[in-house]
């Protein structure tokens, strides 16, 4: 059985999964920054939103783009929270 949480995750996979195979143009407004260095790897997260009013996180690792995640039907506000979480690697094992 799933919760509420999972249910959107897995959603969420689906949505960026399905953007990639119908290569859909978007384009994005870029609205903030974060950045963090920790044991010598530089971690920055980029807020957009793109032009269907999905907000996204742009994750990188050393400069290189590892994930694009769009945050689904969540807010301006998660995004951030899901770019700083990235940055200062909360929840990562």
């Amino acid at each position: 059985m799933y919760n509420f949480e999972d249910v959107m995750s897995r959603l969420d996979d689906m949505e960026a999964k399905i953007d990639l195979l119908i290569e859909r143009g978007y384009t994005y407004e870029y609205y903030s920054t974060h950045m963090n260095t920790i044991n010598g790897a530089e971690f920055r997260a980029e807020v957009c939103q793109r032009n269907d009013g999905v907000w996204c996180v742009e994750k990188f690792i050393n400069d290189k783009l590892k994930e694009m995640k769009p945050m689904g039907i969540h807010n301006e506000s998660y995004a951030e929270d899901a770019a700083e979480n990235f940055v200062f690697q909360v929840g990562v094992n």
